[in-house]
C-alpha cells in the first residue's frame, strides 16, 4: 500500500506541448516488483498517443513504438475493484525489437512458429533486438489518469550496444540508420495528394526530384517506396461510403472504425437528436495553433436546402487570414439548447492536449446562438458576422431587380438601415418602411416578408447587443463557404447527399484532403491536376490590398477600378465606400464581397468621404466606458486609463500618420478628434478621485484585471492590432495598416509599466493620436 501512496501522490504532469517526450517530464522512482525500483511519472490517459509520438521522435535516435501487449477489462465490475486495479494495461516497445534477426541474434520461442520466406528482405533492418520499451497502466481507482513505468529507455540489445540509429555503426548505409515508417506528415500528403486525383508516378517522381536535390535520403521520409503509395491508392479506390444499406447503421460502423476522429457522438435518443462531432488530428494542431489567443468563427447553416442534416463548421485563421476548419458538426437541427453538448466536449479535447490554449473570441453567424453558454464554456468575447445576411441580401436583390440603378439604392437604403440600428436609432421601424417603398418590385417585396420579417426582430437584437465582426473576417468567410461549396456539392448522383454515411466519408477524406494540400507549400508542383476544387489562395479581401491607389477613380456615386490582369478594363463600384456596394465583375455577382468594393472602402477611409466603421464605434465606445465610469480605487482606474492608453499606443505604432495623404479634414475626423477630446476630459473629471480605498491593494489588482477583461477585451477583440501578424509575413509591404482593415487574433492587454492618471493626461496621450488614421474594422454603409 505503501507504494500506491506514493503513487497517488505524484503530480499530474501535462506539457502543453501538441507532443512530448520522456525528457519533458519529472520521473520519480518508487518500490516496484521484486524490490526493484520503478521510474515511473503520472501524465493525462487522453495524452498517451502525445507521449508515444513524442518519444518516437527522438533526434538522437529516431524509432517508432508499437504495441506489443494489451490487456482491458471493463469499467464496471460486479466486484469491488482493488486499489492497484489496473483497467487498460498497455506496453509499447520500439519496433526494431524485442526480436534479433540479425546474425546470430535471438527470436522469442513464441515466434518460432513463423515459417520464413524465401527473401525475407528488409528483415535484419527492422528487428535488430532493441530492448526499449515502457509500459501503460490506466488504474481503475483514477480512470482519467495514465501511470507510466519506464525502466528500458536505452536503444541497445541485450548486450548493451546501439542496436539501430546514428549510434550504431553497423546501421549505416541502411534502413536501420532511421526510424521505420513514414512520418505522420508525409502519409497525411500522400493520401491527400490521392484522394485529389494525383497518380502514383507523379507523387513518386515530385518525391525523388525533392531527395536527389538534397544529395541522397537523410530521414525516414526519403525512403518512401513506390510499393507503399500504390498500396494506398488501391484501399482508397476499393473504399465505400455505404457500409451498410441503412444509413444509421453505416453512421455506427464508421463511428467504430475512426475513434480518433469523433469528438462527439449521440445517436437519436427520446430526448437527443442525432449529433455528430468529427475533428482529425491535424484540424485539432490547427485550432491550437491558430486559435490559441485568437478567433474561432462558426458558419452554422452549410447546406441546409440540399443534404439531408446541415453541416456546422468551425473555423481559425492561418497568417494569411484564410479559414481552416477545424471541426465539423452534423446534426439534424442547432438550436440553443442543444450545442453545449459538443461545445464542451471539443472545449475539453483541446484543454486536454494544451491546458494553457484559450481563445479571444467566438465569431457567431446566427441570432439565436446560445452567447451565454459559448461565454461560459470558452471564457471569450462573442462577435458578430453579418456576412451571410449580407450576401443573402445582394444575391436575391440582383435576382430579383433588373435596373441596375434600382439595384443600387436598395442596397444603399439596407446599409444605411443595419447603419442605424447598429448605432442605436430605434425611432422607425427601417426595414418596414423599406419593403413599402419597393412598390414596384412584389418579388423583391415577397421575398423579404416571407424570408426576412420573422427574422427581423431576432436580427435587429442581436445587431445591437453583440459588437460586429471586421469586413475581413466576413471576407475569409465567404471565402470558405465557397470552398467547402465547391469541395463538398459536386456529385453527379444527388441522391447521396441525402445520405449522412456519405457526407462523412467526403468530409473526413476529399473535403479534408483539400484544406490540408491549402496548408502545403508545395502544392504548386501539382499544378497540372488542379480542378476548380483547389480553389485557394488570397481572400477577396487580402487581393484588394494589392491594388495601388491610383487604379481606383472616384465620381460621385460611382468609382472605376482597373482590372489588374487586363488593364483595359475598368470595373464599376455603386456605393462606394459601403460594404453593400455593387460590382459588375463575377465574384461580386454571385452576391460576394470582391476585392473592388474592398478597395473602393479603403479610398473612401483616407479621404473621410464615409462615415466610420461600426466596429470603429465600438471600440471608441469601449474605451469611453472604461473611463466614464471610474471604479472606486485609484488603482483600478489608474490600470483602466493606462490599459486603454497602452491599446491607443500599440495602435499608432502599426500606423503610419496620414498627414501628406490628408487633403483636407472631414466632418468624420472632426468626429473623431471630438471624441478623443471627450476622453480627455473624462480623465480630468475623474483625476480628483485618486485616493480611495487603498487598504486592500492585493485583492484590488485582481480586480483591476477581471474588469479590464470584462469590459473591453469584449469588445476590442476584433478591432485591434496583433503584433505577431505585423511582424512577421502578412504584414509585408501591401499590407500597411492605413491602407487597409486589419482583423487580429491577439493583443497585448498588459503595458510595460502603468501609467497613472496625471502621467496619462500631463503627457498628451490623447492629443497625440488625433492626426493619425483610425483602423475601423467593419465598414458601415
Amino acid at each position: 500500500m505503501a507504494r500506491w501512496d506514493e503513487i497517488f501522490s505524484l503530480p499530474v504532469q501535462n506539457p502543453s506541448t501538441l507532443e512530448f517526450s520522456s525528457a519533458d517530464l519529472v520521473w520519480s522512482k518508487v518500490e516496484g516488483w521484486r524490490d526493484n525500483v520503478d521510474r515511473v511519472a503520472v501524465i493525462p490517459f487522453a495524452r498517451v498517443d502525445d507521449f508515444v509520438r513524442g518519444e518516437s521522435s527522438n533526434k538522437e535516435c529516431p524509432t517508432r513504438f508499437h504495441v506489443e501487449a494489451r490487456r482491458r477489462r471493463a469499467l464496471k465490475a460486479p466486484f469491488k475493484p482493488k486499489v492497484d486495479g489496473v483497467l487498460e494495461y498497455i506496453m509499447y516497445w520500439c519496433s526494431f525489437g524485442p526480436d534479433d534477426h540479425r546474425k546470430g541474434g535471438v527470436v522469442r520461442p513464441s515466434r518460432n512458429t513463423y515459417i520464413p520466406k524465401k527473401k525475407n528482405a528488409g528483415r535484419p533492418n527492422t528487428k535488430r533486438g532493441c530492448t526499449c520499451h515502457f509500459i501503460v497502466k490506466r488504474l481503475i481507482a483514477e480512470p482519467s489518469i495514465a501511470l507510466i513505468i519506464y525502466n528500458e529507455d536505452k536503444h541497445v540489445d541485450k548486450k548493451g550496444l546501439p542496436c539501430h540509429g546514428p549510434q550504431d555503426k553497423k546501421a549505416e548505409g541502411t534502413r536501420a540508420m532511421f526510424a521505420p515508417y513514414i512520418s505522420e506528415d508525409l502519409r497525411l500528403r500522400v493520401l491527400s495528394l490521392l484522394y485529389v486525383g494525383v497518380s502514383v508516378e507523379t507523387i513518386m517522381q515530385r518525391h525523388n526530384e525533392s531527395v536527389e536535390k538534397q544529395g541522397g535520403p537523410c530521414n525516414r521520409d526519403d525512403l518512401l517506396t513506390h510499393r507503399y503509395v500504390r498500396i494506398q491508392e488501391r484501399s482508397i479506390r476499393r473504399s465505400t461510403h455505404e457500409l451498410d444499406e441503412d444509413d444509421a447503421v453505416s453512421i455506427n460502423m464508421w463511428v467504430e472504425g475512426h475513434r480518433s476522429n469523433v469528438f462527439f457522438y449521440e445517436d437519436f435518443t427520446d430526448t437527443d437528436t442525432f449529433t455528430l462531432g468529427i475533428q482529425t488530428e491535424w484540424q485539432l494542431q490547427q485550432m491550437i495553433r491558430f486559435g490559441n489567443r485568437g478567433l474561432l468563427a462558426s458558419d452554422s447553416r452549410f447546406g441546409t436546402n440540399k443534404l439531408k442534416y446541415p453541416v456546422h463548421s468551425l473555423v481559425v485563421f492561418n497568417l494569411d487570414y484564410n479559414a481552416i476548419p477545424v471541426a465539423w458538426i452534423i446534426s439534424p437541427r442547432f438550436s440553443s439548447g442543444d450545442a453545449h453538448r459538443w461545445m464542451r466536449a471539443l472545449h475539453s479535447r483541446v484543454q486536454t492536449k494544451d491546458p494553457t490554449w484559450k481563445l479571444a473570441g467566438f465569431v457567431v453567424d446566427d441570432p439565436l446562438a446560445d452567447v451565454p453558454t459559448i461565454r461560459e464554456i470558452f471564457q471569450c468575447s462573442v462577435l458578430l458576422s453579418f456576412w451571410r445576411v449580407r450576401h443573402a441580401w445582394h444575391k436575391n436583390v440582383l435576382k430579383k431587380c433588373v435596373e441596375i440603378e434600382k439595384q443600387a439604392e436598395i442596397l444603399r437604403q439596407l446599409g444605411q438601415a443595419v447603419d442605424r440600428v447598429c448605432r442605436g436609432d430605434e425611432k422607425v421601424d427601417l426595414f418596414e418602411q423599406l419593403i413599402k417603398d419597393q412598390v414596384d418590385d412584389p418579388d423583391l417585396i415577397d421575398y423579404f416578408r416571407a424570408t426576412w420579417c420573422p427574422r427581423l426582430g431576432l436580427w435587429t437584437t442581436a445587431l445591437k447587443n453583440l459588437p460586429l465582426t471586421s469586413l475581413e473576417t466576413c471576407a475569409a468567410m465567404e471565402f470558405y463557404h465557397s470552398q467547402l461549396k465547391l469541395r463538398l456539392l459536386n456529385e453527379k448522383d444527388v441522391d447521396v447527399y441525402q445520405r449522412t454515411d456519405w457526407l462523412v466519408y467526403k468530409l473526413g477524406t476529399k473535403v479534408h484532403s483539400y484544406f490540408w494540400l491549402d496548408e502545403y507549400s508545395e502544392k504548386n508542383n501539382f499544378s497540372r491536376y488542379w480542378k476548380d476544387e483547389w480553389m485557394s489562395g488570397l481572400t477577396y479581401w487580402r487581393r484588394a490590398l494589392r491594388i495601388p491607389d491610383s487604379d481606383v477613380v472616384v465620381e460621385g456615386n460611382i468609382a472605376k477600378v482597373t482590372d489588374q490582369i487586363t488593364r483595359d478594363r475598368k470595373f464599376v463600384v455603386w456605393n462606394p465606400g459601403s460594404q453593400f456596394g455593387l460590382c459588375d465583375c463575377r465574384w461580386a455577382e454571385m452576391g460576394n464581397l470582391c476585392e473592388h468594393i474592398c478597395k473602393v472602402i479603403n479610398i473612401c477611409r483616407k479621404k473621410g468621404t464615409t462615415k466610420p466603421s461600426i466596429s470603429s464605434l465600438q471600440y471608441q465606445q469601449a474605451l469611453t466606458d472604461l473611463l466614464r465610469c471610474p471604479p472606486h480605487d485609484s488603482l483600478i482606474r489608474d490600470h483602466a486609463v493606462s490599459f486603454a492608453m497602452s491599446v491607443q499606443k500599440q495602435l499608432n505604432a502599426l500606423i503610419s500618420m496620414g498627414s501628406n495623404n490628408q487633403e483636407s479634414r472631414s466632418p468624420f475626423q472632426e468626429h473623431k478628434t471630438d471624441t478623443e477630446v471627450y476622453l480627455r476630459d473624462i480623465v480630468l473629471r475623474n483625476k480628483s478621485k485618486s485616493n480611495q480605498n487603498k487598504s486592500d491593494r492585493a485583492s484590488v489588482q485582481e480586480a483591476a484585471s477581471n474588469y479590464i477583461t470584462d469590459n473591453a477585451s469584449s469588445l476590442l477583440i476584433d478591432s485591434t492590432v496583433s503584433v505577431k501578424h505585423v511582424n512577421g509575413e502578412t504584414a509585408r509591404e501591401d499590407c500597411p495598416c492605413t491602407e487597409m482593415d486589419v482583423d487580429t487574433t491577439s493583443i497585448s492587454i498588459s503595458p510595460r509599466r502603468l501609467n497613472s492618471v496625471e502621467e496619462v493626461v500631463d503627457g498628451n496621450s490623447f492629443e497625440q493620436s488625433t492626426n493619425t488614421v483610425q483602423i475601423d474594422m467593419v465598414p458601415s454603409s
